[in-house]
């Protein structure tokens, strides 16, 4: 992904790496942050199998982009995505948004009646942001049948706690 993480106005690149599997959806990760070819920041961190790191416009009018990481993985036919967001500065601070679900389908327990859900995360930005969710559902998606259908209204929705414990290596 392509931002300014650390410090506004610069031209940098996270990359997201996998270094260990430590089990089924569980893994040690890592975020390099590139700027001009060298590592200017670095994370290390136990968690899912995160599959994917973008960058978010400045949720926060900081001038720094934020990351945007997902994970996903399946366990006894239920098919899951999340997403966490957090954010760097150039003191090796990092500010934890949060997390939320993303998607869940039980196609692998039931392919013919299974069904599928997804949302929507947008994000109103200033100093304290509001995040919201609108669900989706396609009730056919297992069978390769269904729709995808908005359900409900947009709702303010509050992040759940990132308990991922970052480590900043040097």
């Amino acid at each position: 992904a392509r931002g300014s993480f650390t410090k506004p106005d610069s031209d940098q690149k996270a990359i997201l790496y996998r270094y260990c599997e430590t089990g089924h959806n569980r893994a040690l990760n890592g975020i390099a942050i590139v700027e001009k070819g060298a590592v200017v920041c670095h994370l290390a961190y136990p968690g899912d199998w995160d599959n994917g790191v973008g960058a978010l416009p400045d949720i926060n009018g900081n001038g720094r982009s934020e990351l945007l990481i997902s994970s996903g993985g399946t366990n006894q036919g239920i098919t899951w995505g999340t997403i966490r967001i957090i954010e760097l500065s150039d003191t090796i601070v990092l500010t934890k948004f949060g997390g939320t679900k993303t998607l869940s389908d039980n196609c692998g327990a039931d392919e013919e009646k299974g069904s599928a859900t997804a949302y929507r995360i947008l994000v109103k930005s200033g100093p304290m942001a509001d995040f919201y969710q609108e669900l989706f559902v396609n009730k056919g998606a297992c069978s390769g049948t269904g729709v995808w259908e908005k359900s409900g209204k947009r709702e303010k929705v509050s992040l759940e706690n990132d308990r991922t414990d970052y480590e900043f290596i040097r």
